[in-house]
């Protein structure tokens, strides 16, 4: 499809017909991103009355809670904030629903994380919220020159994008001139095939997890291929922390800047880096907050938790959120002008690759989304042996009876063509030495 009748027609009747303004809201932000600090912080103010009042007004959860901090929603600051407990997972995980509102226009999304902590987490998104990161994602690909309709490849791997599979969404991804390959399946074999869709699709860019593009990178270069698209003009990652080894690997591979994003599907779309390579918060959808073990405000150079308070999320509010991730603010400015703050060394998004039967490799988040899509798995731990065998710890809410625990053993098998899992429930999964859960490492 040509780009120009995916952008002009066919991207605003789609967002119409989904009763979005993710258009309109990317417009929005090429104005916003060039404000100053002060210009930032009174938008993030207007909007954040704005979130509370709404949060107060139709969802208990939150009435409770911004009435127990002494907080006008009307008149308060950035500073409040922090009158507020933060929000942790473990308040959420119980029972999402009693963080919604009861009216929502265009309804609540159920969504669920990657599992970056092995702890499955259940919530609900809108169509605000959706248009907001969808549109911080247009205004990230045009600081490279990329427009939306333009040819989009993805090496990516969540079930909601493998279930394209069925004919309606296949022929969306068509029409917007979007691709997916599969990063749970990357035997030789379809990674000679992937290489080949490459050459043949012509994409403007790539998309997915740095890991999974560098063994791609890899093994092309096993094979011998240097048959990269002269369209292609940038290669974007995210999903886990980006090697810098691979950020090289990959550039030098196919000639283009690899530029490293970071969200979540629950924090949304926290930061991207500029062409200048450093990562730019969306500062104009979001506030973000750097804090130390005791919940205060870190200095510019210090390590802190990422803590986000999503000002587009009026469905389900993600106020003061703990992402559980470290980041360092940077407090200089970035050559390239914009206003929105930057941050440093995002840590905490590392993914080990596992080995297949076949002895191809899958990502670490092939296994994750069987366990997280498990009712009653409440925590998880994934051990790959150098035998290949899979030791599977699970915490659960009962008791796990010999047919779930087969059945459970046996997909998670399949996923890696054929390998042996061991599962067993444990009462608690202790932290790395370091203070960190590793959810899947691989000796193999």
């Amino acid at each position: 499809m040509h780009p120009a009748l995916v952008r002009r027609l066919i991207l605003p009747l789609h967002e119409r017909l989904l009763g979005r303004r993710t258009l309109a809201r990317a417009a929005e932000l090429e104005l916003t991103q060039w404000c100053s600090a002060g210009q930032l912080r009174r938008l993030q103010t207007r909007r954040l009355r704005e979130l509370l009042e709404s949060a107060a007004d139709h969802i208990p959860f939150y009435r409770e809670r911004i009435a127990s901090a002494g907080i006008d929603p009307r008149r308060a600051t950035i500073d409040d904030l922090q009158r507020l407990p933060c929000l942790t997972k473990d308040e959420i995980r119980p029972d999402p629903r009693r963080l919604c509102a009861d009216r929502v226009f265009g309804g609540l999304h159920v969504c669920n994380t990657g599992g970056s902590t092995g702890e499955p987490l259940p919530f609900f998104i809108d169509r605000s919220r959706q248009a907001a990161d969808q549109a911080a994602r247009i205004r990230s690909r045009r600081w490279f020159g990329i427009e939306p309709g333009e040819r989009e490849l993805y090496l990516w791997g969540s079930p909601v994008e493998l279930s394209r599979q069925d004919r309606a969404k296949s022929l969306r991804d068509r029409l917007v001139n979007q691709r997916l390959l599969n990063a749970f399946d990357m035997t030789p074999a379809r990674m000679d095939d992937f290489l080949d869709q490459l050459v043949a699709f012509r994409p403007v860019h790539l998309f997915g997890y740095p890991s999974s593009l560098a063994r791609l990178v890899a093994h092309a270069r096993r094979r011998g291929r240097t048959d990269v698209p002269n369209s292609l003009r940038t290669v974007f990652v995210s999903g886990e922390w980006l090697d810098p080894d691979d950020r090289r690997a990959i550039a030098e591979f196919f000639g283009v800047p690899v530029a490293d994003g970071y969200g979540a599907r629950d924090a949304g779309f926290v930061a991207h880096e500029c062409p200048h390579g450093l990562m730019h918060v969306t500062a104009d959808s979001l506030i973000v907050e750097l804090l130390d073990r005791d919940g205060r405000p870190v200095p510019p150079g210090a390590n802190g938790e990422v803590v986000v308070t999503h000002l587009e999320a009026f469905g389900m509010p993600f106020i003061r959120y703990r992402t559980g991730d470290i980041a360092v603010a940077d407090d200089r400015p970035c050559p390239c002008g914009r206003g929105l703050p930057v941050l440093r060394d995002v840590q905490g998004r590392r993914t080990d690759l596992l080995r297949t039967a076949g002895g191809g490799v899958a990502h670490g988040l092939s296994v994750i989304y069987v366990l997280r899509e498990t009712p009653g798995i409440l925590q998880f731990r994934v051990m790959q042996r150098r035998t290949g065998d899979l030791d599977v710890s699970v915490v659960t809410n009962s008791e796990l009876a010999d047919d779930d625990r087969r059945r459970l053993e046996q997909s998670l098998g399949r996923r890696l063509g054929g390998v042996c899992a061991h599962v067993r429930r444990v009462e608690s999964i202790p932290p790395d030495p370091s203070g960190k859960f590793r959810y899947v490492t691989s000796e193999a």
